[in-house]
């Protein structure tokens, strides 16, 4: 028997869609205590809390804490530090929820990185200027270091949030445009993929 010939199958038209988007292709292998630890903001806030003062610990102690140069590569590498575990946090969530989980973040931070103060004054290690620090000294510093980091983590997640949702807006209107269709406002890319697969199968 003879077998049909493929050539005569016809080409692909010029209007096919493209293959529906999945959301498990961007799921990373991690391991299940990473990943609950990464959607704590108590957790992973407290594990930061730690590293940064021992971190600012170990750079006032060692080195040239008079060069600026070495006091300002120390300061950008903690704050890298600092909101690179705040994305790693934030990124698991809708931006909607950006805000109040960036204040959060921030308390528990600090909440870490106070007590670690405290271990560091009862060691007689945690520097406070060019002294060692006191208890007295450390009602001012967890006030200090609460602004900072509430500050800092909250405006982050506001621009990284405002970045987010420009680079998404235009990511939606590009297939629709090229499409030559509307844009669903306010629906999310994941949601409308997923629809248009379900529609797909019903047909």
């Amino acid at each position: 028997m003879a077998r049909p010939n493929s050539s005569l199958s016809p080409p692909p038209g010029p209007d096919r869609r493209r293959p529906p988007y999945h959301p498990s292709e961007w799921d990373l292998n991690e391991p299940a205590s990473f990943t609950r630890i990464a959607r704590s903001p108590v957790e992973l806030a407290l594990l930061t809390g730690v590293v940064m003062r021992m971190f600012r610990a170990v750079v006032l102690t060692h080195g040239s804490p008079t060069s600026n140069v070495y006091l300002g590569a120390s300061l950008v590498i903690g704050t890298i530090f600092l909101l690179g575990m705040a994305t790693l946090h934030l990124g698991r969530f809708p931006v909607r929820d950006w805000p109040w989980r960036a204040g959060l973040f921030a308390v528990f931070e600090t909440v870490g990185e106070m007590a670690t103060s405290l271990l560091l004054i009862v060691l007689h290690r945690e520097p406070w200027g060019t002294a060692r620090a006191e208890f007295h000294d450390w009602q001012p510093m967890a006030r200090g270091v609460f602004f900072w980091r509430l500050v800092a983590v909250l405006t982050f997640a506001l621009l990284l949030g405002a970045v987010v949702q420009v680079v998404r807006g235009r990511m939606l209107r590009k297939p629709e445009e090229e499409g030559g269709g509307k844009v669903s406002e306010g629906q999310p890319f994941i949601e409308r993929r997923q629809r248009e697969e379900f529609e797909s199968r019903k047909r």
